[in-house]
């Protein structure tokens, strides 16, 4: 990944956080159960100090860009920001919940929206450029691009390694929903069917993460939210039959007494 491009909105530098949640499974398990999951959390943590890391990389060539053009007199602000940016960042990594990671990255684009706000105000106070900011904030984020491809590298692992290992866990559940049913007597081949579909998706979802391909990820996701619903819903009509076969199995035979006239 380049680090150098940074996007601009007039004459302000945008600090690309990306501050976004894990994105999207499908269907998982259990909402409470992936909420505290070690390697769900491990991989949200690791994508905020790989952001943060970004930020705060970002931050400072601001900050020295605003103290040049200001003599140092604009910068206690923005450092005051960039230091609560940064304990939040940290404070991330003893965090045991997603809940709780959710709610430090909400915090986290408050304080980045604080300094790009008064780094605004800064830049025209006084009279500085969005081109000579751009490059102070392209030669700080440069000077830490190393460390930045390594953490990268440990949230795209984290990342994938927790995206799977949730997959497989709800493919063993569908499995064993399909052997349960399969025991009952019930003929689950049409289920099966979209089963076999969620693997080979699953395994271009693998291929995805594996080319940190966005976009081939949120597809591959789109498709098996759909594909986890379909089975979902055959499973529900197996189920419902099964109901009713037991239903009226179960009903006593209602003996006719042939009557006498009277």
């Amino acid at each position: 990944m380049k680090h150098t491009r940074i996007a601009l909105i007039g004459s302000l530098c945008i600090f690309c956080l990306i501050m976004a949640v894990m994105p999207a499974t499908a269907a998982p398990t259990s909402g409470s159960s992936w909420n505290s999951d070690p390697e769900h959390v491990a991989a949200m943590q690791a994508f905020v100090a790989y952001a943060g890391a970004k930020g705060e990389a970002q931050m400072n060539g601001a900050i020295s860009y605003i103290g040049t053009i200001s003599n140092g007199a604009g910068t206690a602000p923005l450092s005051t920001l960039e230091t609560q940016f940064e304990g939040t960042v940290f404070s991330v990594q003893s965090m045991t919940t997603g809940d709780e990671i959710q709610q430090a990255e909400s915090q986290l684009k408050t304080d980045r929206t604080d300094f790009v706000s008064t780094a605004k105000s800064d830049l025209k106070e006084y009279n500085g450029t969005g081109k000579a900011l751009e490059q102070s904030v392209n030669a700080s984020v440069m000077a830490q691009a190393t460390t930045l491809q390594e953490l990268e590298n440990t949230w795209w692992t984290d990342r994938q390694t927790a995206r799977m290992n949730e997959f497989s866990t709800n493919d063993q559940k569908r499995n064993g929903i399909l052997a349960n049913l399969t025991a009952k007597g019930v003929d689950v081949s049409q289920a099966q069917a979209v089963e076999n579909q969620i693997q080979q998706e699953g395994s271009a979802l693998n291929t995805a993460l594996t080319s940190r391909d966005e976009s081939a990820i949120k597809a591959a996701n789109q498709d098996l939210a759909t594909l986890n619903q379909q089975f979902a819903g055959i499973i529900k009509g197996y189920r419902s039959e099964l109901r009713t076969k037991v239903t009226t199995t179960a009903l006593p035979a209602t003996a006719i007494t042939p009557g006498i006239s009277p």
